[in-house]
Parts: C-alpha cells; sequence; structure tokens
C-alpha cells in the first residue's frame, strides 16, 4: 500500500521557466517521509526523533524527472517501502499529476543513534507501518526500480 501526500507547486519551487526547481523534488520527498512517519508513527516526526533518539538520514539517492512541474500544479507524491532491513530502508517515490508521472526516486536511508551517530535497528512503533506501506522491488535494479 503506497503512503499519498498532496503538495501544490509553489510560486518559490519554480525556476524562471516556470517550472520546479529540481532540488524542491527532494525537499518534496522529505515533506512525503515525514507525514508518513507521521501517520504510521502516530505523532509528529520531531516526537519520533526526539522519543526514539533516533535519526533517518539519507545515505543514497536516485532521481529521474519524466515532465515537468509548474506553478500551480496539485501534485500527488507517492511513497512506499521497497527494501527493509534491520538498520536501513529505500524508500521509492513517485510525483503525480492526476494520473502523469511527473518523477520517480529512490532514497535509501538508514536508522541512526543521534548521539553516537551508528546505525541501529528500526524503532518499534514504526515498524507495523513500514511493512504495510512495503512492496517487492527489491530485486529489480536501480535503473529498473525508477520506472516503475
Amino acid at each position: 500500500m503506497r503512503f499519498v501526500h498532496r503538495s501544490r507547486v509553489r510560486f518559490g519551487h519554480c525556476d524562471p521557466a516556470g517550472i520546479a526547481y529540481y532540488p524542491r523534488f527532494f525537499e518534496w520527498f522529505h515533506d512525503a517521509f515525514e507525514a508518513m512517519f507521521e501517520s504510521i508513527g502516530g505523532r509528529s516526526y520531531a516526537a519520533i526523533l526526539r522519543d526514539t533518539g533516533t535519526g533517518f538520514p539519507a545515505v543514497s539517492t536516485a532521481c529521474e524527472w519524466r515532465l515537468p512541474s509548474r506553478f500551480g500544479d496539485l501534485v500527488d507524491i507517492e511513497v512506499f517501502v521497497s527494501r527493509l532491513g534491520e538498520k536501513s530502508a529505500t524508500f521509492e517515490y513517485r510525483v503525480m499529476r492526476e494520473k502523469e508521472l511527473l518523477a520517480t526516486a529512490s532514497i535509501k536511508v538508514v536508522a541512526m543513534d543521534m548521539v553516537t551517530h551508528t546505525s541501529v535497528g528500526w524503532p518499534k512503533l514504526l515498524m507495523p507501518g513500514l511493512t504495510a506501506h512495503s512492496e517487492a522491488l527489491a530485486d529489480a535494479p536501480d535503473t529498473e526500480r525508477l520506472r516503475r
């Protein structure tokens, strides 16, 4: 099951050509990531970090843009987990405008103790939700995963 986070393309997201500037997509991915964690964790993302002492830094990213997103567009950012390990996971993102696929991304994150900066297991409160939002794409190479 995919988590969906809706966002509006704002004036400040766009370059002089009137299309969303590519780094903004990574902000949207993280906004969707935080919203997903809030939904499955039952509390704010800030509270999850504070209460568990765990952070979730990105360690690998890949993104493919297919169509431009323009000022005023309403986009849905779909998120799902393609690989869930003991200490890391790969999150897949699909940016949709109605039924058009605008961009895809694959971002690997690790669960990290925020004091020692070492990898740790996923907080127990997140595991049921992460599992519920998992789809099996682990066998696909990175470039193929972006196209699905």
